[in-house]
């Protein structure tokens, strides 16, 4: 395993950055002696962590630590700056930045840990992530919040308040799990949250977690507005809720339009804006859907969407060759407590259809 370690030395602290086998972490110590016992600490454990690489592997963050000590409009400002004058040196390019507005150039030792806190920075240059968000700063990009959320949740730090966030804990509260003390790392990590829940990404996991807290516990469904990335993950939720709690209702759809399948035996591939319903190893149909928001005079808003979609699942039932294609629409019924409906609909290669109307959870 090839570890990179760099120690900076600020005037009240150093700073770590250990790097090897796609791994960041970041330290912070108060004196040389708390310094070596932390990063023999750290590296004891990135190497136990080395032994199991599928523990590596399926991990969704690779970042560990967190440093801020600069606002992130500054950040984001330092990057765009070395995207567009970009010359092959990243560290004179920061150099440069901070003489050309009047800094002092030891305001190096707080952006390069921030940098590699994010995944921005490695082995002294900027990263591919790093020149992608440099560009978006420049263009004026609407998808930089996206990027932004995509970027900081591979910190595993960052990560676990934005889960908190999206399952509605209130920033400040969100803001203490990180044991952060001083009122700048506060701020600055506040409005860099801020930035990042503004995003369609932050809306998609937040709506996520309430469909999921609603399939499990009932009650009121905390209904917002769903962005339209993000509904097929939505439909396919949905549809493995109808496997697992709905089964036999399944069976019937499915048996009265001539189709046989193992449910246990299926899981789905997401392709484009449908997903294929597999099974064995082999394609036999297709998952369609959309979610709507209505009143509880449903009937009509659901038809009407429901008509819409049948033309495009006969088109990929016949494109990819399908036994059937399977229609669900998340009907979200706005009254004092929001609840949820799920019209369910199957077709076979033949053009035959036939429906069903599930309450949920």
């Amino acid at each position: 395993m090839d570890l990179s370690i760099r120690i900076i030395q600020e005037s009240d602290e150093y700073q770590v950055i250990i790097e090897g086998d796609g791994v960041t972490r970041i330290l912070k110590a108060k004196s040389i002696n708390e310094l070596i016992n932390s990063l023999g600490t750290e590296i004891k454990d990135l190497l136990t962590i080395r032994e199991s690489d599928d523990a590596l592997k399926s991990s969704p963050c690779t970042l560990r630590g967190w440093y801020i000590r600069l606002p992130i409009s500054k950040l984001l400002d330092i990057i765009a700056f070395l995207v567009r004058n970009r010359q092959g040196d990243d560290t004179e390019g920061i150099m440069k930045y901070l003489d050309s507005h009047g800094l002092s150039r030891s305001n190096y030792r707080v952006i390069i840990p921030t940098l590699s806190a994010l995944g921005l920075w490695k082995q002294g240059r900027l990263t591919r992530e790093a020149e992608e968000l440099g560009k978006a700063v420049i263009s004026g990009s609407p998808e930089l919040p996206n990027l932004l959320y995509k970027i900081v949740s591979r910190n595993c730090v960052l990560r676990k308040v934005i889960e908190k966030l999206a399952e509605g804990l209130p920033i400040d509260d969100a803001i203490k799990l990180l044991g952060l003390t001083r009122r700048d790392e506060i701020n600055y990590t506040s409005n860099l949250l801020e930035i990042i829940m503004g995003s369609d990404e932050f809306r998609c996991l937040q709506y996520s977690k309430a469909l999921d807290n609603y399939l499990r516990n009932g009650g009121c469904f905390m209904a917002i507005d769903l962005p339209k990335g993000c509904v097929l993950n939505q439909i396919i939720t949905i549809f493995n809720y109808l496997v697992s709690n709905r089964g036999f209702h399944l069976m019937n759809l499915l048996s009265d339009v001539d189709v046989t399948i193992n449910l246990s035996l299926i899981n789905t591939q997401p392709i484009n804006d449908y997903a294929l319903i597999i099974q064995g190893g082999k394609p036999i149909g297709a998952l369609i859907g959309d979610v709507i928001t209505t009143n509880s005079n449903y009937a009509p808003r659901a038809r009407e969407t429901v008509d819409r979609l049948e033309p495009i699942a006969m088109k990929v039932i016949k494109t990819e060759n399908l036994m059937f294609s399977m229609i669900i629409v998340p009907i979200i019924i706005m009254d004092e407590c929001p609840r949820m409906k799920v019209y369910a609909m199957v077709g076979n290669k033949m053009g035959d259809w036939i429906a069903r109307v599930f309450d949920l959870p």
